[in-house]
């Protein structure tokens, strides 16, 4: 063999489960940072006296924030999309690596601080800042969880492994 043979990677490359992988980020993202949100909430309310709305103004409240999870998280979630996507595509196994998506959720963070802190001259709130690292890195999270898990039956298994 040549030593270009030896050099070549065993990187999955695009495939249709890059495309999934960038619709999973990009479409789940923002609603899974919303249930969280709407969980946190609900923790920290409990014990407190309920409000005697009927159920559609619950509704429309549900259906406010889950557009408004779009509108506030969507730049976020359409880099991570990106982000894990390309990731997936150079990993070896198929699986989205966690690292990169990570890394890539802490740099939003952090982009985020930046563009408030620019926008209305003073430094952000740090209760804000904290509350938004919590949600974008378990949204990220869960979207990983949720690649990973579509995509675990279909990974390059190394060619040793013997199927059962």
């Amino acid at each position: 063999m040549s030593d270009a043979a030896d050099n070549v990677s065993d990187a999955v490359g695009f495939t249709p489960k890059t495309a999934l992988v960038f619709l999973i980020f990009l479409a789940a993202g923002p609603p899974l940072g919303f249930l969280l949100i709407w969980a946190t909430g609900m923790m920290f309310g409990y014990g407190q006296p309920a409000a005697s709305y009927g159920l559609s103004a619950y509704l429309w409240t549900f259906g406010f924030f889950a557009i408004a999870s779009y509108i506030a998280g969507g730049a976020q979630a359409l880099f991570l999309a990106f982000v894990a996507s390309i990731a997936q595509a150079v990993s070896r196994t198929g699986l989205v690596p966690f690292r990169p998506v990570f890394l890539g959720s802490l740099f939003v963070t952090v982009a985020y601080a930046v563009f408030v802190m620019v926008k209305s001259a003073s430094p952000p709130a740090w209760e804000r800042l904290s509350i938004f690292l919590v949600l974008h890195v378990g949204s990220t999270i869960w979207c990983w969880l949720i690649c990973n898990t579509v995509l675990w039956p279909f990974r390059r298994r190394s060619d040793q492994q013997v199927l059962a």
